[in-house]
């Protein structure tokens, strides 16, 4: 791959650039318009809609976010997943 695609993520246009193993890659994008989702999916997808907005109020919080710092770094997650992780587990 040339040399100034190195390191380049995301979409350009139809194509997708990810790294994978180390080294750059390039693919189609993904077509999803036919996908048929599960109810149970359909059910995941709508308690991580509700879930993101409380995760941010979350981190608002100072203290909360100090918490969820620690616990991101002791698991080297991302503080925000942390923060859902959180918030999904409380709610039913």
């Amino acid at each position: 791959m040339h040399q100034m695609f190195l390191g380049l993520r995301g979409r350009l246009g139809n194509v997708v650039y990810r790294l994978l193993n180390g080294e750059t890659v390039a693919g189609k994008v993904p077509d999803f318009s036919h996908r048929r989702l599960s109810a149970d999916q359909r059910t995941q997808i709508k308690r991580f809609t509700v879930a993101v907005p409380q995760a941010k109020r979350l981190l608002a919080d100072p203290v909360q976010r100090a918490i969820c710092e620690a616990e991101a770094r002791a698991s080297r997650r991302p503080i925000m997943a942390v923060a859902i992780s959180k918030v999904m587990m409380a709610t039913p």
